[in-house]
C-alpha cells in the first residue's frame, strides 16, 4: 500500500497525563457563536482531521506524496495540445471499500461496537399502523443502544488507552462571588469533569439521531466524524489507520444509520428538500470522489476515465454502472442508496447531484466542492451546528488568543442531558485553517470569483458548460409555485439516463 501523508499539527495526539475531560455542553445559540465556533480550536480539530482522512484515500495525494509520478506531462506531439495523461503508479483500485486494508485491533473494536448496535434493531421491530412521521420504535431502538453503550460497550470495544485512563480527582472547592440574589452572576460555573470514556461517548451517542425528532442528518453525522477524532487525539487510533476508519470503520456506520432510516423511516434532519446534496449524508459524498481523485483538475479538461479505469460522474444517473460501484465507492454507494428509496427521475429528485455530475474536468474538481461546500453548508449552517457539544476535545477556545469566548454562550447554556464528558490542554498550533463563511443559499460554494445569485436553474455553478452549453429555460411555473423557484428542467436525453417512467419521487415510506 502506498506511504500516507503526515496528520497536520492540529490533530496531534494530546500527550498530556493530567488532562481533565469535560462533560461536553452545548454552546452555539446565535449567528455571533456560530462565528466564533469558526475561529474555534474545535473547528481547527474538526476540519484538519476531515482534510487529513480524505488526503488518505486519495490515489492523486499518495501519488503526490510519494513523488512518484506527475499525474499529466505535456505531450510531445506537436499537433496536440491536449496534456497527456500518465498512469500513475498507485491507481483507485488500491483505495476501493473491498481494497485490502490492514485493520488494526483499535479499529475493529469500534466496527465490532457498530455492527452490535445494528442486531439491537431486530430487537426493537418497527411499530405497525398508519403514522405520518418517523417509527417510535426508534426510541426504544435509542433507548436500548444508550444503556448498553454507557454500561458495556464502551468499555469493551474502546481502545485499552482509552478505557485505562485514571478517572479525574474531585475539584478543589471554590469560593464563589455572590450577590443579593445568592448566585454567582460574573463567573460562570465549571464544566462538569468526567471519564474520557464518558465524554467520548456524549459525540457517539449523537451520532445516531434524534429520539425526540425521529430524525437524522447531517449533524449526527458530524458527532460520528467528532467520536472518531476524539479517540485520534487520546491516541487510541494511530499513524496507518486513515485508511481503514474510511474504508471500513465508515462504510459499517453508514450500514448502520441507513438501517435505521429504512426500519425506523427517519425523516430527514435539516433537510432542503431536493435543493440540498442529500437528505441524510454528506461524508461519502467527500471521500468517495477522492477515492476516484488519481489526477489534479485542470480548467476545461476531461480527464481519461478509460485509462484510469474508474466510471464517469455523469454515470450516477446510470443504474448499472452504479450497482457496479456500490460496494467499490462510498459516493456510488451513496447514490445507490437514493435509488434504494427513491423513484422517478434522478434530476428531478436530486438535481444537485445531477448538476455535479456534468462537471468536466472529473473528480479532483468535485472532491475540492465537496469539501467548500460541507463548510458551507454543514459547519457554517447554525441549524446543524447549534446541537455540536464541546468540551475538552473540542474546546470552545479560540485559536486566536486575542479572542475570548462569547459570555452569552459560556454562562448561560444548559447542559442537555447525556452520557459523557471532559477538559483538555489547549496546544500551540503551527496552522490555521480559515474558515469558510455560511453561504445564504444552497447553491455550491466553490466557483471561485462567481457571483453566486439566485438563478431558475438547479445547476451547479462549477459546471461551466460541461453538458454542451446551457440547459434549457424551466417550464413556466405554475399558479400554486408563484415566487418561488420552479421546477429544474428536463435531463438532456442520452443513453444510459435512468427514468423510471417518470414515478412519483416521493420516498416510499412516505404514505
Amino acid at each position: 500500500m502506498p506511504a500516507l501523508p503526515p496528520p497536520p499539527p492540529a490533530i496531534s495526539p494530546i500527550g498530556d497525563k493530567s488532562h481533565i475531560f469535560q462533560l461536553p455542553e452545548k454552546k452555539i445559540e446565535s449567528q455571533e457563536d456560530l462565528t466564533f465556533f469558526e475561529s474555534s480550536l474545535a473547528f481547527v480539530r474538526i476540519t484538519s482531521f476531515l482534510q487529513h482522512l480524505n488526503k488518505c484515500v486519495s490515489p492523486l495525494a499518495a501519488n503526490e506524496y510519494e513523488n512518484l509520478v506527475d499525474t499529466f506531462s505535456q505531450g510531445n506531439s506537436s499537433n496536440s495540445s491536449k496534456p497527456k495523461f500518465v498512469k500513475p503508479k498507485y491507481g483507485p483500485e488500491h483505495f476501493y471499500t473491498t481494497a485490502d486494508v490492514k485493520v488494526s485491533k483499535e479499529v475493529q473494536g469500534i466496527i465490532d461496537l457498530i455492527t452490535t448496535l445494528e442486531d439491537i434493531v431486530t430487537e426493537c421491530p418497527p411499530e405497525t399502523g398508519p403514522r405520518r412521521f418517523g417509527n417510535a420504535a426508534f426510541r426504544s431502538w435509542h433507548k436500548l443502544a444508550t444503556e448498553r453503550i454507557t454500561s458495556t460497550l464502551l468499555d469493551t470495544h474502546l481502545p485499552s488507552c482509552i478505557t485505562s485512563l485514571e478517572p479525574p480527582p474531585p475539584p478543589p472547592p471554590t469560593q464563589q462571588t455572590t450577590t443579593n440574589s445568592n448566585t454567582d452572576t460574573r463567573n460562570p460555573p465549571p464544566p462538569q469533569t468526567c471519564t474520557a470514556k464518558a465524554e467520548l461517548g456524549v459525540y457517539l451517542l449523537g451520532s445516531f439521531g434524534s429520539p425526540q425528532r425521529l430524525d437524522f442528518g447531517t449533524g449526527h453525522e458530524l458527532s460520528f466524524l467528532a467520536f472518531l477524532c476524539g479517540i485520534w487525539l487520546l491516541d487510541g487510533f494511530r499513524i496507518g489507520d486513515e485508511r481503514a476508519l474510511v474504508l471500513r470503520l465508515i462504510p459499517a456506520y453508514l450500514r448502520l444509520i441507513r438501517t435505521l432510516v429504512t426500519s425506523y423511516t427517519l425523516e430527514p434532519a435539516g433537510s432542503h428538500g431536493v435543493w440540498g446534496l442529500d437528505d441524510h449524508f454528506f461524508l461519502p459524498y467527500i471521500f468517495g470522489s477522492a477515492q476516484l481523485t488519481t489526477q489534479a483538475p485542470q480548467p476545461g479538461v476531461e480527464p481519461d476515465y478509460r485509462s484510469i479505469g474508474v466510471p464517469r460522474p455523469g454515470d450516477i444517473t446510470k443504474l448499472q454502472v452504479v450497482d457496479d460501484w456500490r460496494e467499490r465507492n462510498l459516493y456510488f454507494g451513496a447514490v445507490g442508496f437514493i435509488y434504494d428509496v427513491k423513484s422517478g427521475p434522478f434530476w428531478e429528485h436530486s438535481p444537485i447531484l445531477f448538476d455535479i455530475s456534468g462537471v468536466r474536468e472529473g473528480w479532483g474538481k468535485i472532491n475540492i466542492g465537496m469539501m467548500k461546500m460541507y463548510h458551507a453548508e454543514v459547519l457554517g449552517k447554525f441549524p446543524v451546528v447549534q446541537h455540536f457539544y464541546f468540551g475538552s476535545l473540542f474546546p470552545w477556545v479560540s485559536v486566536d488568543k486575542s479572542v475570548d469566548p462569547l459570555p452569552s454562550s459560556s454562562t448561560s447554556t444548559t447542559t442537555t442531558p447525556t452520557p459523557t464528558p471532559t477538559s483538555i490542554t489547549t496546544q500551540p498550533l503551527s496552522q490555521h485553517q480559515p474558515s469558510t463563511a455560511a453561504l445564504p443559499t444552497t447553491r455550491a460554494p466553490w466557483t471561485a470569483g462567481q457571483t453566486q445569485t439566485q438563478t431558475q436553474s438547479t445547476r451547479a455553478p462549477w459546471v461551466g458548460g460541461s453538458r454542451g452549453g446551457p440547459p434549457p429555460p424551466p417550464p413556466p411555473p405554475q399558479a400554486q409555485f408563484r415566487g418561488q423557484i420552479p421546477p429544474p428542467p428536463p435531463p438532456p436525453g442520452g443513453e444510459g439516463v435512468v427514468d423510471r417512467g417518470g414515478a412519483a419521487t416521493r420516498a416510499p415510506w412516505a404514505r
